[in-house]
């Protein structure tokens, strides 16, 4: 059985990848723990990863995940809500971040960061997931993430060394703080066209924990065809038959009617 490892960013929920994890039955699943930093995460994570896995990261730590994949020889890598370096814009954000978190603590971080990392639906509909997420915010370790993003660099270049390695970067559509844009950029850096970028509809920055239906049928399509995806053309893209078909994968939080 092949395994998928899954290594969250510093802001991911307190559930991680469960949500995913579940659905993908036909894996054995490794979600390794959080870190603040790209540095901290690349350092704990290094004797976890094992050889040929298939990786699954979000927000800063595909930035480990990346050199994580050419160490272990991965099979494939799923970067959600990608961003490979801090321009001007990035930093602007996070400088309002860490005013926030300054002047009012976690409470003020999170009112702040709110419309910057969530999706209209989540915002409307998901309060107690939100609530959740909140309450796991700690002081220290975002003053950690906030300081390693102010000083990210360009870490574009490291992405030639994924040779054949098939990579998709998934971005919700009403990500505001790292918009499509950064995806873009880092399926343009992927050699050998071997990168795809798909974007999940009402999602913003922690789209695979707004929309995780459409997060797992992306992910488990391009992984368990991620052969095919190499070796072209995009037959793996084919629709299944309408008698085949599942239901539509939309948002559907756990949140009171």
């Amino acid at each position: 059985m092949e395994t998928i490892v899954y290594l969250p960013g510093y802001l991911s929920p307190p559930s991680g990848f469960a949500l995913l994890a579940e659905r993908m039955e036909d894996y054995r699943a490794l979600e390794l723990p959080r870190r603040p930093t790209p540095a901290a995460q690349l350092e704990a994570w290094s004797a976890d990863v094992p050889e040929g896995a298939h990786l699954v990261a979000s927000f800063e730590a595909g930035l480990a995940a990346v050199r994580l994949a050419v160490e272990k020889q991965a099979r494939s890598l799923v970067w959600f809500s990608p961003y490979a370096r801090a321009d001007a814009a990035l930093r602007a954000r996070v400088r309002a971040l860490a005013w926030a978190l300054e002047a009012g603590g976690t409470e003020g971080f999170a009112r702040v960061a709110r419309p910057l990392f969530f999706g209209g639906l989540m915002l409307d509909r998901g309060e107690e997931l939100l609530a959740a997420w909140e309450a796991g915010l700690e002081p220290e370790g975002l003053a950690a993430w906030l300081a390693a993003l102010e000083q990210l660099g360009d870490e574009r270049k490291q992405l030639r060394a994924l040779k054949d390695l098939p990579v998709m970067t998934v971005v919700g559509a009403e990500d505001v703080f790292a918009p499509m844009r950064y995806a873009h950029e880092i399926t343009e850096w992927i050699p050998e066209l071997h990168g795809i970028l798909v974007t999940l509809d009402g999602a913003g920055h922690f789209a695979f924990w707004e929309n995780p239906r459409e997060a797992v049928s992306v992910a488990h399509g391009f992984i368990t065809r991620h052969r095919e995806f190499l070796d072209g053309p995009a037959e793996w893209q084919d629709e299944p038959a309408a008698e085949e078909a599942p239901p539509p994968l939309r948002f559907d939080p756990e949140a009171p009617k």
